[in-house]
């Protein structure tokens, strides 16, 4: 099982000095990925709830609170990192152009040498489906069409033609081309089983939010079902889950009422060995910390916690891995 990181890009701590820091850091000591949240605007009073309720997140949908464009902030962190990959957790496609994502994610991974990942999901929040003058009925439509007009423009060896619901055109060629011959790898993101639904028909990996290990069990056992009648291998799909974590040691832990990962490097060891066992691949971390504390946290992942037990590969250096 591989580490990535989310990065802090809400609020105060998401800013270039710390970010770079954090990267670099994340880079240099093998972790798998990096992976950026997303959110447009923020109404002045929103009516629906927070979509993952376990992770406390909700003040953070709050106006005023200040979020970083994910596909700016992966050219930054792409361009002072030299392995480790760069996703998103998640991207809203309905809210953007799929042909104009499919040329700025073809060129993030022109440059980045193939380290992108999108991680797609469909949003929730009604007063940002409203702004962008998007029908939020429209968002499952929308998800699974525009993954389908990137991957054909991106795997498009001359001009391609596409005849859908919201896009249609014929003979056309991506000006922007990807490093990967297939282009970005895909994720999906969501719990419910429509989101597992959609990883079986069209994701390369599932990102799942706030789940623990006999969740993700059961979970696997749809997502192989719903795999089977896709005409697809289960076994192709990369299993992810994005969890907090707090250290034991002092630090300034942001969402102090979030149920994290947390205890000695023997009990978080443990608990990462939980996750191994249920199937996933990719456990993504949330350190909402400063920026000393976040790369003491990581320092402590590596050499506490990944050498617990003999052979554990936590600490395998992200460019070593295939594949995605």
């Amino acid at each position: 099982m591989q580490l990535g990181l989310s990065l802090p890009t809400v609020g105060p701590p998401g800013r270039r000095r710390y970010l770079i820091d954090v990267a670099e850091a994340a880079d240099e000591l093998g972790f798998h990925s990096l992976w950026i949240s997303s959110h447009v605007a923020l109404p002045k009073q929103r009516d629906g709830s927070c979509l993952y309720p376990r992770a406390k997140t909700a003040d953070a949908y709050n106006w005023g609170v200040a979020w970083l464009e994910p596909l700016t902030l992966m050219g930054l962190v792409a361009g002072v990192t030299e392995r480790i990959k760069v996703g998103t957790h998640v991207l809203a496609l309905p809210y953007r152009n799929p042909v104009i994502l499919a040329s700025e994610l073809a060129t993030l991974d022109q440059l980045s040498l193939g380290r992108i990942i999108l991680g797609a999901g469909l949003g929730w929040m009604d007063e940002e489906f409203a702004i962008v003058g998007v029908p939020r009925r429209q968002r499952g439509a929308r998800t699974d069409e525009y993954i389908e007009v990137m991957r054909t423009l991106w795997r498009g060896k001359r001009p391609v033609s596409f005849h859908g619901r919201f896009v249609d055109f014929d003979d056309m060629w991506l000006a922007a081309r990807p490093h990967s011959e297939a282009g970005p790898p895909v994720f999906v993101g969501g719990n419910t089983e429509h989101a597992l639904r959609r990883v079986a028909r069209l994701g390369e990996g599932w990102l799942a939010h706030e789940l623990y290990p006999d969740e993700i069990l059961a979970a696997r056992e749809t997502l192989a079902r719903l795999s089977h009648e896709a005409g697809r291998d289960p076994a192709e799909i990369m299993v992810t889950v994005r969890r907090g974590l707090v250290p034991p040691f002092p630090v300034m832990d942001f969402m102090s009422d979030r149920i994290s990962i947390t205890g000695s490097a023997e009990e978080v060891a443990a608990q990462f060995d939980a996750y191994r066992d249920a199937g996933v691949s990719l456990l993504v971390l949330d350190l909402s910390m400063r920026p000393a504390e976040m790369i003491k946290t990581m320092e402590w992942l590596v050499e506490e916690v990944a050498t617990v037990q003999p052979g554990n590969d936590l600490s395998t250096p992200s460019g070593s891995r295939e594949g995605m």
